[in-house]
């Protein structure tokens, strides 16, 4: 069995105030080193491979990820972390709390929501250890729909420790960045607005594809500090549970209380979507429906949506060879109806079409211009649509 040497575990709790969640007799101070103790042999460190000095994931850092499941019989177990953590490298170094490290192998990755899922080889057998005894425990995978605003909230990474020459040791976040960290808060928002996915999708296409951060369903606002090299990995409630992964936060600020996770279940559907059927689908139909293509940055769309939007839903364009295309809407439709429900947003909308199957129908009652009479009347039959599966080079808002 392989020699514990765990490293300190430094609780930050970055807070303005009195900790919420100590103000209440069933969450103490002392129940967030209950969770650490419980979940850290889940928690793991994932960075790329150096080879013929190009990094393997093409420029994209290490950070940090959680074990789920665990494969006794063939030797492997499953973990997940962020996208912009894993890249598109095929392997990854992965290293646990008490400095063993394994191979692991991308299984695959999404940019659109963020998640890679990565397969660790080698594991040792410990069927028959208590916990207690094991080096791996895989973590708990929670419910994120059942998380509540002002929930306890435990943010864990396994950034590790920079060593060598030429370090800095008297600059902070080089000074943080020790094998284990986490720090702890409360959730302090869910169902994300769309200027959110917006302006991460705008700031990070360049380096994280076209498609970065276009496909959350929601996601966690936090005043849960991130440290530096904790994306990627767990949040956890105050049952230990896995409720999110850390993904987006203030970065170099000492003083973080607007930060963001992506929902467990999320995750979760991607991950078992992979494990069980090999690909990762969204379902799309092909319309522009948010706003018109001029709309480029999170600052525009607020203030088209505050302003200029109108009341009803506008279809402001229709993609080339589309399920929606191919079914025959057009720009300038007004969509009143949708499976016979009245959306009062399109962000609705989408939101409705991210939980459909592909294959099924979605019908539509529209409200289009009349070439004839210059009026803008209903059609006499509904537009049925097929869903399909989200292309890769139709990255942005489209639904």
């Amino acid at each position: 069995m392989r020699a514990l040497t765990f490293s300190v575990i430094a609780i930050l709790i970055v807070l303005g105030i009195a900790p919420a969640w100590a103000q209440t007799p069933e969450m103490e101070a002392t129940e967030v080193g209950d969770v650490i103790r419980k979940v850290r042999k889940g928690v793991i460190r994932v960075e790329g491979v150096t080879i013929d000095y190009a990094v393997a994931t093409g420029l994209y850092g290490g950070g940090s990820g959680f074990i789920f499941e665990v494969d006794y019989d063939n030797g492997t177990a499953y973990g997940i972390t962020n996208h912009h953590v894993s890249g598109d490298a095929s392997v990854v170094a992965v290293t646990f709390w008490d400095d063993a490290q394994y191979r692991g192998e991308l299984v695959a990755t999404e940019p659109g929501i963020d998640i890679a899922l990565i397969k660790i080889v080698g594991i040792p057998d410990e069927r028959n250890l208590p916990d207690d005894e094991k080096t791996i425990v895989p973590v708990v995978l929670g419910d994120s729909d059942q998380v509540q605003i002002g929930e306890l909230a435990v943010a864990m990474g396994n950034p590790g420790a920079y060593e060598g020459f030429n370090i800095d040791r008297s600059a902070p976040y080089e000074a943080w960045l020790l094998k284990q960290t986490a720090t702890a808060a409360v959730v302090t928002g869910r169902d994300t607005p769309l200027a959110f996915e917006i302006g991460i999708w705008n700031q990070q296409r360049s380096r994280m594809h076209w498609q970065y951060g276009t496909n959350f369903d929601y996601a966690f606002r936090m005043s849960v500090a991130i440290n530096p090299g904790n994306s990627g990995g767990p949040l956890f409630n105050g049952q230990g549970e896995v409720i999110g992964i850390n993904f987006y936060g203030g970065g170099g600020s000492l003083v973080q209380n607007h930060n963001w996770a992506i929902p467990i279940n999320l995750a979760k559907d991607f991950a078992y979507q992979i494990l069980e059927t090999g690909k990762y689908e969204k379902p799309w139909l092909g319309l522009d429906i948010i706003m018109p293509p001029y709309i480029a940055g999170a600052d525009a769309y607020m203030e088209f949506k505050e302003r200029f939007r109108p009341d009803h839903t506008e279809v402001y364009g229709v993609r080339p060879g589309s399920p929606a295309e191919d079914a025959g809407f057009q720009k300038g439709d007004i969509i009143l109806t949708v499976d016979g429900q009245a959306f009062e947003t399109p962000e609705d909308i989408r939101l409705y079409v991210f939980d459909l199957e592909i294959g099924s129908t979605v019908s539509f009652k529209v409200k289009r211009l009349d070439s004839v009479t210059g009026k803008i009347k209903e059609l006499g039959e509904p537009i049925d649509v097929v869903v399909a599966v989200k292309r890769n080079y139709d990255a942005e808002f489209s639904v």
